[in-house]
């Protein structure tokens, strides 16, 4: 909580434009569907999203368990139906079946299970109501590597199929240095850390070998936010497709659209809670 609040205090406001790009692309939901629909943000942070859902007309409640809700509150006010409340995503203060859309945009691999923190969101969703929620991908095993779907900027380099297991090689080996790293990042006190980040943040800029630090952002100050994020959590769970996939089938809820990702994996899924009647096809 503490290094997340440390984060998200210090996160730019001025970015509003870009983050609605974001926003409308990670959630997969077409703006018009958030239009005086009750939903949930798991993991507001500093509100940066609940604002965008507030603007499309939804009735928002943006829930996260540091204190960078108070920012959120701030940056959110001119909004009547943004509402912050500060929560613990695996212990929710709300009634069940009572959001018409929950989507929760890079947290639940920084709970201690992401699969309980899912299964307590999706508690909360009405029947017909939409979750959209994007975690941490992982490079697994090549066969499911080779299906994930990939932005077409980025597919157009991987042109034959020694290519694509050089890219596989290549995430596999990122992730085996960053959870070497992580060994040691998360146990240094947090402004010491983010200090440091300045230094990946310098990288960051250099073409090629800013794939090897863990942000890619055009802005300096949120190149070293984004490193210092995925260096200090002290839980950081990655997830294949098909994982998550079955996760949306156990719970009751059929997928309807997989989010396209860059070179680094992540895993983005939007799904409709539905009656129980028979197994979507995508969960046989």
């Amino acid at each position: 909580q503490r290094r997340f609040a440390f984060e998200w205090k210090r996160y730019p406001e001025y970015l509003e434009e870009e983050e609605r790009h974001v926003f409308l692309e990670e959630t997969q939901i077409k703006p018009e569907l958030f239009q005086n629909r009750l939903t949930l943000d798991a993991g507001c942070g500093m509100g940066r999203f609940t604002r965008i859902a507030a603007a499309l007309g939804a009735e928002v409640v943006g829930i996260d368990a540091s204190d960078s809700v108070f920012r959120a509150a701030r940056i959110t006010m001119q909004f009547d139906r943004a509402h912050m409340v500060q929560a613990d995503i695996m212990r929710l203060p709300f009634r069940d079946n009572g959001f018409d859309i929950i989507y929760s945009l890079g947290v639940l691999h920084h709970t201690p299970d992401t699969r309980a923190a899912f299964s307590a969101l999706v508690k909360k969703l009405k029947t017909g109501g939409l979750c959209s929620i994007w975690v941490y991908g992982t490079a697994g095993r090549y066969c499911n590597f080779r299906t994930n779907p990939l932005k077409p900027e980025r597919a157009r380099y991987l042109t034959t199929e020694l290519l694509f297991r050089l890219y596989w090689l290549g995430v596999l080996l990122r992730e085996h240095v960053s959870r070497l790293l992580r060994r040691l990042t998360v146990h240094i006190p947090h402004p010491i850390l983010y200090a440091a980040c300045y230094i990946l943040g310098l990288v960051g800029a250099v073409p090629f070998l800013k794939y090897f630090t863990f942000s890619v952002h055009s802005n300096m100050k949120v190149r070293v936010l984004e490193n210092f994020d995925w260096l200090a959590p002290p839980f950081q769970h990655h997830h294949t497709k098909e994982e998550v996939l079955a996760w949306f089938c156990e719970e009751g809820l059929t997928p309807v659209a997989i989010l396209p990702h860059g070179f680094i994996p992540k895993v983005g899924i939007v799904g409709e809670k539905r009656p129980v009647i028979a197994l979507p096809t995508i969960c046989r």
